[in-house]
């Protein structure tokens, strides 16, 4: 019998990574990411899967993102009993993305309101759950083999986040590759991406398939922040806890050292899950690279204050004059930014610098689209500050990138681009197609191909 693959998420769409192998009577899933953006995308969620959760023999994840895990203690709510493998350093993020998840839903039902842009309407799941499938896991490190569900697997360094793998899986007699999301070449933290080598089939992520980062990132957030600092007003930066937020705690400090009107600027990170993940930074030291200037706790950054409680947080509102806040999430689709954004966003003093990429329906690309007004906690809120859309720190390798890593490879694989917006995802296939020779196809929900 044909072994089968359906992409049942991040097809068509750059979040709801999910995708399903079917090798006989044995089933495993890559990835089980929620759906996130506007409200017709985020109810998908809600949807039934087109099998049942106990008939699956394992699930294999990538790496720690929400939009890659954040819908397995739905899964293991409604039944699955199996295994769940990561790398060990994927695992400690993923049980901080999920219990965050949790606790948002929870506080959501709680309180009874949503801002325009979450569209969080369904309780999936809670912290029970959450525990419940932290249970489930079963660490495995980087290149090194095992078996499951009828398949041998491996997992490679992807560079992307801490503990971020691209997976290898032999289903029968072929080679299957699953890129996750690929990170950067050259990355402060991380690693570059392993060589790809032999793949059969190849699925691979396509975020920035259409796409060039800023070449010179420090010089150009250098610029950034001294406009920003001439404004006179705070810097709120809305920002991912895993990886970017580490990413411009070291930035920072770069320029606290090379730049003396940056080394007095207070410095705030307002965000508990930023924080845990900082200290995965020291129990993982093998999953990155040595931290300059610092410790894991501060990773270089000077004048640096840690905002755990909701006092602390409370305390940002009476800042007057330059500082750097710095708050989840980095699609402002959630979390203590919206207090930060709900205060400021009509201040033309002050800066808003959105470091990363914003998925349609969110309020981040609302405002990084040119919105004059949004809605936040049902206050409609004009917008009066800079705002600043900055890639230059993106943990997704961009098209250049993309075909570098690419290029590793040692055979000719059938390509099937995930995990991006439609433009991008055919820009990276026409890409492929004109400079490696594949055979490239845009993935499509609800696809099913013949391994």
């Amino acid at each position: 019998m044909v072994a089968k693959l359906t992409f049942l998420g991040a097809a068509g769409t750059v979040t709801g990574s999910k995708h399903l192998v079917e090798n006989g009577d044995q089933r495993f899933l890559l990835d089980c990411g929620l759906f996130q953006g506007d409200r017709d995308v985020e109810e998908r969620n809600a949807l039934p899967l087109s099998f049942a959760p106990a008939t699956l023999a394992a699930v294999i994840v990538s790496h720690g993102h929400l939009d890659h895990v954040g819908y397995l203690p739905k899964l293991v709510r409604d039944g699955y009993r199996g295994r769940i493998y990561c790398t060990p350093a994927t695992a400690g993020v993923m049980q901080i993305v999920l219990e965050d998840a949790a606790n948002l839903q929870e506080h959501l039902r709680a309180r009874g309101f949503h801002h325009e842009a979450a569209g969080r309407t369904t309780m999936l799941y809670d912290r029970r759950d959450v525990a419940a499938t932290m249970e489930r896991v079963e660490t495995i490190p980087l290149e090194s083999p095992w078996k499951a569900a009828g398949a041998t697997f491996r997992f490679h360094d992807a560079g992307h986040i801490l503990g971020a793998a691209f997976v290898e899986a032999l289903v029968g007699g072929t080679r299957l590759v699953f890129s996750g999301d690929l990170g950067r070449y050259g990355n402060t933290l991380l690693s570059d991406p392993e060589p790809l080598g032999e793949a059969d089939v190849l699925v691979c992520e396509s975020t920035y398939g259409d796409r060039l980062h800023e070449p010179d990132a420090e010089g150009a957030f250098e610029r950034l922040l001294t406009a920003a600092l001439a404004r006179g007003g705070p810097i709120v930066l809305p920002a991912f806890a895993v990886e970017r937020t580490q990413s411009l705690l070291v930035s920072i400090g770069m320029l606290q050292r090379k730049n003396s009107a940056f080394a007095a600027l207070p410095v705030h990170v307002d965000s508990p899950m930023a924080i845990r993940v900082n200290e995965l930074f020291g129990r993982f030291p093998e999953a990155h690279k040595a931290i300059a200037g610092g410790s894991p706790e501060h990773f270089g950054c000077r004048n640096l204050r840690l905002h755990v409680t909701s006092a602390e947080s409370k305390e940002l509102n009476h800042i007057v004059g330059p500082a750097i806040v710095i708050a989840s999430s980095g699609m402002a689709n959630g979390g203590r930014v919206l207090y930060h954004l709900h205060r400021r966003l009509s201040d033309p003093t002050a800066t808003i610098v959105f470091a990363g990429y914003q998925v349609e329906g969110t309020l981040g690309r609302s405002i990084v689209d040119g919105a004059r007004q949004v809605r936040i906690f049902g206050d409609r809120l004009a917008v009066h500050a800079h705002i600043e859309y900055f890639d230059g720190f993106s943990a997704h390798a961009d098209q250049s990138e993309l075909l570098r890593w690419l290029g590793t490879q040692t055979t000719k694989p059938r390509f099937y681009a995930v995990h991006g917006e439609p433009r991008a995802a055919a820009a990276l296939c026409e890409a492929v197609h004109q400079r490696l020779g594949l055979n490239t196809v845009v993935a499509t929900r609800g696809q099913t191909i013949e391994l």
